[in-house]
């Protein structure tokens, strides 16, 4: 298993997350992937990991992480535009074999290293 990544924080790009859009996430199911990029745009790696929403403000969206990572928590950007309602089904991780059954939501995240100057 590959090391959780960072959590996010600082405040959030979406400006209309309010208490009422933190109430759609609260206690929901999230499948999350962030894939890191090398500054040229080229996939370096990625991770997969999925819980329960604990908590959800302008400031991040918090996932009590289950399975292989049960125990942690990782917070990611207040941005509905990168999380999207999951299709039920059976999800399985590449990276760990888990399969995630019906999660409520589906999140992805592309993280690049800047340019070298």
């Amino acid at each position: 298993m590959k090391d959780t990544p960072y959590g996010w924080a600082g405040n959030s790009p979406a400006q209309e997350f309010d208490n009422a859009a933190a109430d759609v996430y609260l206690g929901k199911y999230v499948l999350v992937g962030v894939t890191y990029l090398d500054s040229g745009g080229q996939v370096e790696s990625s991770v997969q990991m999925h819980g329960v929403v604990e908590s959800a403000s302008r400031e991040g969206i918090t996932l009590s992480l289950k399975g292989e990572r049960a125990g942690q928590s990782w917070t990611m950007p207040a941005d509905p535009s990168a999380i999207s309602p999951a299709r039920p089904g059976r999800y399985q991780l590449p990276e760990t074999g888990e399969v995630v059954e019906n999660p409520d939501f589906i999140c992805t995240w592309m993280v690049q290293k800047p340019q070298a100057s």
